[in-house]
């Protein structure tokens, strides 16, 4: 019996040793930078969001000023494309955009109407263009399309 009580003691002792390691390394952990990358609960699709946002509002008032660039923008998704994912509605108070995921390369959920997203996407050619996705959104619902090489929903 006292050569398993010794057992256990030096297990407790490593146990608690372990511990104390583990609390001083996360209390000298330098703070996130500011590009950080998003919080556990928001889903990143695709590339990482570098650019700064443009209000989607912006973007619709005149498209022709970002077309053929890269931007990035938030709103509320208000639609997805039911077979894959491969585009989604997105819209905040005055604005409106049809995105599509850039080569379908990644597909957004599903379940995404109803939650605030951001993407990064180059402004193209106006909605209602050939595409390859055979489910398409209402005609003329958005003002104007992204193409999405990055997506984060919260």
């Amino acid at each position: 019996m006292t050569k398993l009580g010794r057992g256990l003691y030096g297990v407790v002792i490593v146990v608690v040793a372990g511990c104390s390691r583990h609390e001083s390394s996360v209390s000298v952990a330098a703070p996130p930078a500011a590009s950080s990358p998003p919080s556990v609960a928001t889903l990143a699709l695709g590339e990482r969001i570098t650019s700064p946002l443009v209000p989607l509002a912006d973007i619709a008032r005149d498209p022709g000023r970002y077309r053929d660039k890269v931007v990035a923008t938030s709103g509320k998704v208000t639609s997805v494309c039911r077979e894959m994912g491969c585009w989604m509605e997105l819209e905040d108070t005055s604005g409106r955009a049809h995105v599509r995921m850039h080569g379908h390369s990644f597909f957004v959920p599903k379940t995404s109407p109803g939650h605030l997203a951001r993407v990064q996407a180059t402004v193209v050619k106006a909605p209602g263009s050939a595409d390859d996705c055979e489910e398409k959104p209402g005609a003329g619902v958005a003002k104007i399309e992204l193409d999405a090489t990055g997506v984060e929903i919260d």
